[in-house]
């Protein structure tokens, strides 16, 4: 075996392990939450579970994305420091964002906005501390450890939930998913500590960006995080909250494999899309697009037949996974599949953007994807529940008539005023 082909094994296996944990911890997940957790409680924990991303899909958003765009070629020692004071220069607007996602939970799922916010505060905080480490692990393509960071999160939010459930109660759900968060945001920090060969720091000037340190990527990660969410809560506000324990046990099953091959997928091929955006060779632009419709394309295909194996086994589950409790799920999973795997899509064209050193552009082609889904589940939603779930499985067709010509017409246009790399 060459020596290329056995490097793209040692980066590609720590990867497929690390989701092959991910799905035996989601299959499992689904057989202990349906037979443990009656839809009501499921219900509001699935809406803590949304407002518990504000960290990583809002308010940490641009510093998390600046970590895996540049920390490669970046002065990691210095680097550390300055992510380390952006973290918790944030953390006081992230406290805001989650008292008001505690008192939102209080009006969707008559939870008590006092008792839920500091497991929501801290999870939020921690989730994002997870990320920042796995971005930095991921981009300098230390992959085996970040299979540890990855394993052990998935084996604990798949258990430590439910077991506080069954000592707790229904506050259970927050505290166990509190203590996932913390114990995966110390392996993850562990998993960054610095080497003894890394090089001493270089250079003095500051490395983060202001255009990812300001508003622009917290705005479009507040879409980002609207879209993660806006379907339990549709589906809360307009059918009740036994329907949304349903498809929330519905997403959780459906969006496994999308989820495992998109993370896959983005894995092993952005570090190469950022390395070919770095390349100023004349053929690299439309090299790199080229490449990004064909991962894109290729990932479509892949979760859509995963999908379609997964409805057609469904009616099999029941009982031996699924409870009979929980039949009425069956219904929400390729919907809710569907949505996942538009948005997962749309995922491939923002990183032709970041690659390209189009930041800005990721403005107009996420927001204008996010408001046709957003806005078309809404109005689908008061047509009924039947036109809901036809919308939710006609939207993988969003990114490919949205994201993908927006991004590449942004992408292939000059640009004026390039964001500049950061100082090595």
């Amino acid at each position: 075996m060459s020596a290329i082909t056995a490097a793209k094994r040692n980066r590609l296996l720590p990867i497929v392990l690390a989701q092959g944990v991910g799905i035996a911890c989601g299959i499992a997940g689904v057989k202990v939450v349906s037979h443990f957790v009656p839809p009501g409680p499921l219900g509001a924990y699935g809406l803590f579970l949304t407002f518990a991303s504000l960290g990583v899909s809002v308010v940490h958003a641009g510093l998390i994305k600046f970590v895996g765009r540049h920390w490669a070629a970046a002065s990691r020692t210095r680097l550390r420091g300055e992510v380390r004071e952006a973290w918790l220069r944030k953390l006081p607007w992230l406290a805001l964002a989650s008292a008001a996602g505690a008192g939102a939970l209080g009006m969707l799922a008559d939870e008590n906005p006092v008792a839920v916010f500091p497991p929501l505060f801290a999870a939020a905080a921690l989730l994002s501390l997870t990320a920042l480490a796995q971005s930095a692990l991921q981009a300098g393509r230390a992959h085996w450890r970040d299979f540890t960071v990855a394993g052990t999160g998935s084996i604990l939010r798949t258990f430590a939930p439910p077991m506080a459930f069954a000592l707790l109660g229904s506050t259970g759900l927050a505290w166990g998913f509190c203590l996932y968060a913390a114990v995966t945001a110390a392996v993850s920090v562990w998993g960054t500590r610095p080497s003894s060969s890394e090089p001493a720091p270089a250079g003095a000037g500051r490395q983060l960006t202001p255009i990812y340190d300001g508003p622009l990527f917290t705005v479009l990660a507040l879409a980002g995080w609207a879209l993660v969410g806006v379907n339990r809560w549709i589906v809360a506000w307009r059918f009740g909250a036994t329907t949304a324990g349903y498809f929330t046990l519905a997403g959780g099953a459906a969006l496994i494999l999308p989820a495992v091959l998109g993370t896959v997928f983005l894995q092993y091929f952005q570090p190469g899309f950022f390395a070919d955006g770095d390349d100023s060779a004349p053929e690299a632009r439309a090299r790199l697009a080229r490449r990004v419709d064909a991962v894109a394309a290729a990932y479509t295909a892949a979760a859509l037949i995963a999908l379609a194996l997964l409805v057609a086994v469904s009616p099999r589950l029941v009982g031996p996974l699924i409870s009979e409790n929980y039949r009425a799920a069956l219904g929400w999973l390729l919907p809710a599949g569907c949505f996942g795997l538009a948005t997962g899509t749309g995922l491939f064209y923002h990183s032709l953007l970041l690659a390209g050193r189009r930041e800005r552009a990721c403005a107009p082609a996420d927001l204008t994807a996010a408001v046709v889904l957003v806005a078309g589940g809404i109005v689908a939603a008061g047509l009924g529940e039947n036109v809901f779930r036809g919308w939710l499985i006609a939207t993988p067709v969003v990114p490919w008539l949205v994201n993908r010509p927006l991004a590449r017409h942004y992408y292939f246009k000059p640009a004026a005023n390039p964001a500049p790399a950061p100082a090595r």
